[in-house]
């Protein structure tokens, strides 16, 4: 890895960045990059070995995706009021998930049951969700062969903020005034060890991307090379 990936970036830097109003700044990555291939590794469905094709196909639908998912799935890049919006049979299915959320001993959507863009579903609808969002610590048992750590981290972090506390993995931004400003951090000269354990890449990429995505509707992909 080298010495740009590594190097800690201070909370006193990046705690309010300038919105750009002009050219974004080119984010660059690469699908050699070892965090882009362990998305790929455990977002690879193509063996079709999970076992309840239905409720993948309406948690896919609920989510707005589709399979397979564009890599990487994850910049580690979550901004306050820019979640993705759901689909049409969202209240369904979230209706259909609540009463399993709170049980350790009801079948749960992990990757072996819908597949990992199953399971990177259940992620993008629990946020839109009171009740599902605290359902993390049922992907957090189920292992990281059966959770999407890019999602787990995420989750922590967000249910983190949510709370008053701090967050661990850096992914967590909000718009103020035209600023972008990291929800408060502990530990942030670790944070980049904790990413690249969750595979999610460099917090100085995730930055670049939030810095871009501050008058975007959408986070924008950056810049693959």
């Amino acid at each position: 890895m080298s010495p740009t990936v590594r190097r800690v970036v201070s909370l006193a830097v990046i705690a309010a960045v300038p919105a750009l109003a002009g050219a974004q700044v080119a984010c660059k990555w690469s699908r050699n990059d070892a965090w882009v291939k362990r998305q790929a590794e455990f977002f690879d469905d193509s063996k079709r070995e999970w076992t309840d094709d239905s409720l993948r196909t309406a948690l896919l639908a609920a989510a707005g995706l589709q399979a397979p998912l564009d890599m990487p799935v994850s910049f580690g890049v979550d901004i306050e009021g820019r979640d993705r919006p759901l689909g049409p049979n969202a209240p369904e299915v979230i209706a259909s998930l609540r009463p399993a959320a709170s049980s350790r001993t009801s079948p749960w959507p992990t990757k072996s049951v819908v597949g990992a863009a199953g399971a990177h579903a259940l992620y993008v609808i629990a946020l839109h969700d009171s009740v599902l969002i605290r359902s993390i610590h049922r992907f957090m048992e189920a292992g990281p062969a059966e959770a999407p750590a890019i999602d787990v981290a995420m989750w922590e972090d967000r249910l983190r903020v949510q709370a008053g506390r701090k967050q661990i993995y850096g992914t967590q931004f909000r718009l103020e005034g035209g600023r972008v400003s990291l929800a408060a951090m502990e530990d942030s000269a670790h944070a980049d060890l904790r990413r690249e354990d969750a595979g999610l890449p460099p917090f100085a990429l995730g930055l670049c991307m939030a810095k871009n995505a501050a008058r975007r509707a959408q986070l924008p992909r950056g810049n693959a090379e």
